[in-house]
């Protein structure tokens, strides 16, 4: 993983936005201009085999595609490359959030922004296809909606440009909600297959219900390939029938009943709109919103009475309302700008910024920062969410009064706030222990909340100046670390020697908080060499230990599902009362998915051997295992006449599909969904 500051090719690591099976998406600018970028990058380090070709084409036709493309609605990769087996796509930086996310937080979003989100995802469309470009993957995850509610279509890693060579498997890796038919039954593709994806997208954004459900992807495909989806109206009655007609000709089963382009398609809607009497408020071109300007600077060639009289009412407005970082910066200007007027005029009067910096105003703000500082299990009613930044405004007004030679009330009041931060983690070492030395599982999300309030509680110590204190802490946080995952280590290996039914609830427990115990291992990684540890072995020594727990775990949990299968007859997977049966064996199959995301999450060159051939172990037994079911359902042509067996065997097959979207895997997910497209078009 890159830190800030560091470079990936001519772009500068600022911070992350988000993480995936097979890389991190990071914010970042481009050195020579300061443009803001998102950088999307993969690791090729752990790409296996045939799937490393795979995803590294796939990588690259998206540079291609977005680099040729330019259109407000679309995001545009402006380079693409390769650096220390990292490999990146640089793109726009959206500030915003997937569609599916905002519909999922916002249910009550206006039929009338839903209606002209759609209406730009189809000028988007309407752009590529007149160049000869097919989306082929338009679903919720590939629409980002900025803050102003225009979007941007992303992800071109399956597009088809006219003049290539369609193959079933590229046909295939989309997402079958949303794929068209004739895209299901491997037929050649139009403009109208991504007509019928922004029907669905249409459906679900003004019903909130999906057109087509089912339990697996053979059925769904089946659902997709035959099935109507009831009208819109009628699982919304606020809407009009007008739509229900444009939705039900873009879902049409044959193509050539469906709109001919994406203009066609954005008439018909814009006509159901205004039959229905809608009027749409969001304007899609045009202004935009635009953010503040910021305040004005105040000039420094002011009378000090009244630059005082604006330091106090900003130190107000921080005790009472929020300590912004706007208002600490300007008070720091103002700051300077009487401390250094008073300097050249030894006769400026000192008393009112003294009692600043030294009175009333530094001691009320020492008791707020006491009295909100977030301790690990104190319940604040009423947090602020400015804590760390109260703490900023006193570290300002104690240099202040230090330069002005009154510092005697900050001294103490800075020496009190240290002890307290110092005993709070001290303190917290008696929390711990009891969370950690019982039967069950070490409550990581519990402990990994109370970690980041002792992150806080070390960073006040920096902007308080403490450095030697704030070094003990940070060796003390990975003291605590260190502790947790080796009761983690104990937990599994206790499990994996045993068998206990008990220590497997607790290896359960963890596995559900694998982010937490991720994180956990990282901060090992990144502290290991700095620190001193008190327990026995350095940091990277207890990962070492916690990687080498989580392979033979994988590999435990492998063979139990490969003795299920052994174990298990079509008659008894067909049963009625096979359901316990069903719900372990896909449980087993999550908590492997599980382990392959701690796998790919830790970094780190130590450790690139062990992850490695955990994550080649995983890969390896999931195409093992879908081959398995595959051939099951091959080999016996009753199967079809035993509705439950089939349907259990698909949601398998559909949950593996899943985990290799998840991972990157696109040839084994090409492989499930070529198996289910051929089941769910079979005659009978």
């Amino acid at each position: 993983m890159l830190r800030a500051g560091q470079t990936l090719g001519a772009y500068r690591i600022e911070t992350i936005l988000g993480r995936g099976a097979m890389g991190v998406v990071y914010r970042g600018v481009r050195i020579n201009d300061g443009e803001p970028v998102a950088l999307k990058t993969v690791c090729a380090d752990l790409l296996i085999g045939t799937e490393r070709d795979a995803i590294l084409s796939r990588f690259h036709q998206e540079a291609q595609i977005g680099m040729q493309l330019r259109h407000p609605r679309i995001v545009r990769v402006h380079a693409w490359g390769e650096q220390d087996d990292i490999v990146y796509l640089a793109m726009d930086f959206v500030a915003g959030q997937e569609l599916g996310r905002l519909v999922d937080h916002h249910p009550d979003l206006p039929q009338a922004m839903s209606l002209a989100m759609i209406l730009q995802i189809l000028n988007a469309l309407a752009y590529i296809h007149q160049r000869g470009i097919l989306h082929r993957d338009l679903k919720p995850a590939n629409i980002l909606v900025r803050r102003d509610y225009t979007i941007a279509l992303t992800d071109f890693g399956i597009a088809h440009c006219s003049g290539s060579e369609l193959t079933q498997l590229g046909d295939l890796l989309g997402s079958p909600l949303y794929m068209a038919p004739e895209q299901l039954r491997g037929e050649w593709l139009d403009c109208r297959a991504d007509l019928f994806s922004v029907g669905v997208l249409l459906y679900y954004l003004l019903t909130h219900r999906k057109p087509f459900v089912a339990g697996s992807l053979a059925a769904l495909m089946q659902q997709v390939l035959h099935a109507d989806p009831a009208p819109p109206s009628t699982v919304n009655p606020a809407l009009s029938t007008a739509l229900d007609a444009v939705i039900q000709r873009a879902l049409a089963k044959d193509r050539n009943q469906r709109f001919a382009s994406a203009m066609e398609f954005a008439v018909a809607l814009r006509q159901a709109r205004t039959a229905s009497d809608e009027t749409t408020m969001l304007i899609l071109t045009g202004s935009r919103s635009l953010p503040l300007p910021p305040a004005p600077v105040q000039s420094v060639a002011v009378n000090l009475d009244a630059l005082a009289g604006q330091i106090a009412a900003l130190v107000r407005e921080c005790l009472a309302e929020q300590a912004t970082g706007t208002r600490i910066e300007q008070l720091t200007k103002g700051l300077n700008t009487w401390v250094a007027a008073i300097a050249a005029d030894q006769t400026t009067d000192q008393q009112r910024l003294q009692w600043l910096c030294a009175g009333a105003p530094l001691a009320a703000l020492a008791e707020q920062i006491e009295r909100q500082a977030p301790f690990p299990g104190r319940a604040l009613a009423e947090a602020r969410g400015d804590w760390l930044e109260l703490v900023q405004l006193f570290a300002l007004l104690h240099n202040a009064g230090q330069r002005l030679g009154d510092a005697q009330a900050g001294d103490l009041a800075r020496t009190r706030l240290i002890q307290e931060l110092i005993g709070a983690f001290r303190d917290y070492a008696n929390t711990l222990n009891p969370l950690l030395f019982s039967d069950d599982s070490p409550h990581l999300l519990q402990i990994a909340a109370d970690l980041m309030r002792l992150d806080l509680l070390q960073l006040a110590l920096e902007e308080l100046g403490a450095d030697a204190e704030s070094r003990w802490l940070q060796q003390t946080l990975l003291l605590f670390v260190n502790q947790v995952v080796s009761k983690a280590n104990a937990l599994i290996r206790s499990f994996l020697k045993h068998r206990d039914p008990l220590a497997r609830i607790g290896v359960v427990g963890l596995l559900v908080e694998i982010e937490e115990l991720i994180v956990l291992a990282e901060r090992l990684l990144e502290g290991s060499e700095a620190a001193v540890m008190a327990t026995p072995g350095p940091g990277g020594a207890v990962v070492a230990e916690c990687i080498g727990n989580i392979h033979d775990l994988g590999w435990l949990l492998g063979h139990e599902l490969r003795q299920q299968i052994h174990d298990e007859s079509l008659q008894k997977l067909g049963a009625a009362g096979g359901e316990p049966d069903q719900a372990l064996f896909l449980g087993r199959l999550r908590q492997i998915g599980l382990l392959y995301r701690f796998a790919v999450r830790l970094e780190g060159d130590q450790h690139a051997t062990p992850l490695r051939k955990l994550v080649v172990g995983m890969h390896r037994f999931l195409h093992k295992l879908a081959d398995r079911l595959l051939s099951i359902i091959q080999k016996t042509p009753a199967l079809q006449d035993q509705q439950i067996a089939a349907e259990r065997l698909w949601a398998r097959l559909s949950l593996i599909a899943e985990l290799a979207e998840q991972f990157g895997w696109i040839e084994l997910r090409g492989q499930i969904l070529l198996a289910a497209r051929n089941w769910a078009a079979a005659p009978g």
